[in-house]
């Protein structure tokens, strides 16, 4: 079973990024997503109660906290809640770590039917071959009519 210390470590690493994670310590955002995680916010403890917490436990200045100021911090929360240090500890660890979540699109009959597609989509999508040129016929250098159609290339064609 995992411990308060094992849980701090997890979410202090979610989402750390190249400067992030355990050694540098927990962020505001991760604390608070501690809490949501294991469903203690109510209307005794809010969100804005777990910002006011942090900011009163971390060093001027800083904007991560350590284990030891993690601590400090479940002792107010706890506080806040009306309950013991322990319960909320149990609370979090049974939790365990961060959860991570995300959405899904809903179904939309424009673009899972294909029956409805038109033009470009319904013949393949768009291409990068279609009327391809070589590099002879980019690099003509010959006069052309005001449609830009080379006049050598008309002579060509009626001879």
């Amino acid at each position: 079973m995992a411990d308060i210390r094992s849980v701090f470590q997890a979410f202090a690493a979610f989402g750390g990024g190249r400067d992030g994670g355990v050694a540098a310590g927990l962020e505001g955002r991760a604390f608070s997503k501690i809490f949501k995680d294991a469903g203690l916010y109510c209307r005794k403890f809010t969100t804005t109660d777990a910002d006011l917490i942090f900011t009163s436990v971390k060093a001027k200045g800083a904007k991560r906290i350590s284990f030891d100021a993690f601590e400090q911090a479940l002792e107010k929360v706890a506080a806040r809640k009306g309950t013991s240090l322990p319960e909320v500890a149990a609370v979090i660890v049974a939790a365990g770590g961060p959860k991570a979540s995300g959405t899904r699109a809903q179904a939309c009959r424009f673009y899972d039917d294909k029956s409805n597609w038109t033009s470009t989509a319904k013949n393949g999508g768009p291409t990068n071959v279609d009327g391809q040129k070589d590099l002879r016929s980019l690099c003509d250098r010959t006069p052309a009519d005001a449609r830009g159609i080379s006049k050598a290339s008309n002579f060509s064609r009626q001879h």
